[in-house]
């Protein structure tokens, strides 16, 4: 990734960077407010280990781990790749949630002593076989992605208490809920148990203690029987709650994306703008050109209810939002050549709930498709 610009403002610890027509702005004050409100709701000793996938979740990766790695415990990633970039900035425990792919892999997951999970039995055996330590057990409850299913969990017992120091491979155990809402408790309950019980069984196996995790940002939130030793808050971190816009807990949105505006002028009565026509002026109206569309991450079909923000007005989208421009309403507003606009903000109207919901997709997709791009 091409980042032109980076500058952090000190006095309001705002990152500000740019990226193919966007200004990113990443509010820290905002983010370890958040970190502050996870922890007033852990049990005691529980520590966080933030989810930074996905470049942060559009937040980029470098400036999150430099900026809070004095107010975490650890760190969860996707990939190998992510885990060598977040080790330049952190000397925290590192979880590759994925696990490791090759024996270059699994080399340098040794040397540089991250935590490996394993997806399968065959996974487990490979890692076992070349000596790979630190690894944690994923378990299946009901995600149905990786982790081992819970009618292979004593065949995969057994294997591993015929495994020579076995005890000394393994680090802890995990496994993932399938609602990011907890919205079906029921559900969410039957993967907390058999989570429980496989894990009380796995450190009777190895007579060891195992680092155990389950929970995610509306866990980390809401459910504390499900904290064990570490959390794994995701969204919450950057300010938006699982439950939805009503119910925040005082999260704090960290990202602002803006644009610059690159054109203004005056568009005739019954002229159109942007491909297929799909707004015709009804009489004289005045457009800002945006220097940004559907290639930097902005959903195209936001432009039949969206907005941006500038000049203290909602601004309506008007016209199909283009691959790299998109067009705006600005009368009554002034607004000239250079200014920026805010296209997602802590804003009334142009959050990540905001655009997802009128668009049909969730607010992670959003934050990732608009943020910075690994």
């Amino acid at each position: 990734m091409s980042v032109p610009s980076s500058t952090l403002n000190k006095e309001t610890k705002i990152v500000r960077k740019l990226e193919k027509g966007k200004i990113i702005e990443i509010n820290i004050d905002n983010l370890i407010h958040n970190l502050g409100v996870i922890r007033s709701r852990l049990s005691e000793g529980v520590k966080i280990f933030p989810v930074l996938k996905s470049n942060a979740y559009g937040h980029e990766i470098t400036a999150i781990s430099q900026h809070i790695d004095d107010f975490v415990d650890g760190w969860c990633v996707a990939n190998l790749e992510e885990a060598e970039k977040l080790r330049k900035n952190s000397k925290k425990p590192i979880l590759i949630m994925k696990g490791t792919l090759s024996d270059e892999e699994d080399k340098e997951a040794i040397s540089q002593d991250f935590w490996v999970v394993i997806r399968d039995e065959q996974d487990l055996n490979s890692k076992i076989k070349k000596g790979v330590k630190n690894l944690f057990l994923k378990v299946d409850t009901g995600m149905g992605r990786l982790g081992v299913l819970p009618d292979k969990l004593k065949k995969i017992l057994e294997s591993i208490k015929n495994v020579n120091g076995a005890e000394q491979l393994f680090k802890g155990v995990m496994s993932h809920f399938a609602y990011s809402d907890l919205q079906d408790r029921d559900f969410v309950n039957y993967q907390f148990r058999i989570f429980s019980d496989f894990a009380s069984k796995f450190e009777k196996v190895l007579q060891k203690k195992l680092l155990k995790t389950l929970s995610n940002s509306a866990a980390s939130l809401s459910f504390k029987d499900a904290h064990f030793d570490f959390v794994r808050p995701g969204l919450a971190i950057y300010g938006i709650s699982p439950f939805g816009k009503e119910k925040t807990f005082d999260l704090r949105p960290v990202l602002t994306v803006k644009t610059r505006v690159i054109a203004v002028k005056n568009i005739p009565k019954n002229w159109s703008v942007g491909y297929s026509r799909k707004f015709i002026a009804r009489e004289e109206v005045k457009i800002a050109i945006l220097d940004v569309g559907y290639s930097s991450g902005l959903p195209r079909s936001w432009w039949e209810k969206g907005y941006v923000y500038a000049g203290g007005k909602k601004l309506k989208i008007v016209g199909l939002i283009s691959m790299d421009m998109m067009a705006v309403l600005i009368d009554n507003v002034n607004i000239n050549v250079g200014d920026e606009v805010i296209i997602l903000g802590d804003i009334d109207g142009i959050t990540a709930y905001d655009i997802a919901s009128s668009v049909g997709t969730i607010p992670y997709e959003i934050l990732c498709s608009l943020g910075l791009r690994s």
